[in-house]
């Protein structure tokens, strides 16, 4: 199996909105940071190579040679640090107490452990929910920029492992949409707890299936970008599942925050390497 980085058109997605309503609820602690921003170069051109080999079993139909193309649209996102630490364990006893406020708390391993709070597709969008933190709150926060680069996947193979790739890309792409969707409703209390735990727990399942769909269609021979791709769906799996115990809205907004963090970043990261 074949894969080469391209370019492609941007997709555009549209969340509803409504009149007043910000973003992010964050009480009580604070830490101290300027605003700037950070961003993550990434080059759409350089070219990538991934082989498979032939799935050991699988059904006649699914066997037979395709070729297909997979566009992973480009998407910059702007998120909200609250925190950088030299060590991941104090990082994580810190993102504790925020989640419990109502933040992400994702720990973004770039340059130390910076702690997220939640992201945004505008960048205006993420300076007014900064400027509302810093005069209700005292808290001052930085703009991290998360940019996934624009790619098209030409792919070659069983037919069968194209299909499980193509149906996993279009998942995780998705995913980050839905999650973002589902924070900026919570927030705006315009989702109750049951119709979230619902969407979360449909995701899951979802993933969980596709994760299943890999191992079977490409078995230990897998090479190391599919085994890339099921482990973030894996983890992403593992997140959904504790969102889903979430026990008060404050909990639940803020597990829908981590998750969606951790699906830009991760996928960020992922289509990153594919240019490499």
């Amino acid at each position: 199996m074949h894969v080469r980085a391209g370019r492609l058109a941007t997709r555009r997605y549209k969340v509803r909105r409504r009149k007043a309503g910000w973003l992010l609820l964050i009480a009580g602690i604070g830490l101290g940071f300027g605003v700037s921003s950070y961003l993550r170069h990434v080059q759409p051109f350089p070219q990538a190579q991934i082989s498979a080999q032939p799935a050991p079993t699988l059904p006649p139909e699914e066997t037979q040679a395709d070729e297909r193309t997979i566009a992973l649209a480009g998407q910059s996102w702007y998120a909200l640090q609250i925190g950088v630490f030299d060590d991941a364990s104090a990082a994580s006893q810190e993102a504790e107490g925020y989640r419990a406020r109502g933040a992400g708390g994702y720990i973004f391993r770039k340059d130390g452990c910076r702690l997220l709070a939640a992201a945004y597709t505008a960048r205006a969008d993420a300076q007014a929910v900064m400027s509302r933190l810093k005069t209700r709150h005292g808290l001052s926060t930085e703009i991290v920029e998360i940019v996934s680069p624009e790619i098209t996947l030409r792919l070659s193979g069983q037919k069968g492992q194209l299909t499980a790739l193509t149906d996993a890309f279009s998942a995780m792409e998705k995913l980050c949409w839905h999650l973002y969707q589902l924070s900026l409703s919570l927030d705006r209390q315009e989702t109750e707890a049951a119709e979230a735990l619902t969407a979360l727990q449909s995701e899951r399942d979802t993933l969980s299936v596709l994760s299943a769909r890999l191992q079977s269609r490409f078995g230990a021979s897998a090479p190391a970008a599919v085994l890339g791709l099921k482990q973030i769906l894996d983890d992403c799996v593992q997140s959904l599942t504790a969102a889903s115990a979430a026990k008060n809205l404050t909990q639940l907004g803020a597990q829908v925050k981590y998750c969606h963090l951790e699906c830009i970043c991760r996928m960020a990261a992922y289509a990153s390497v594919l240019t490499q």
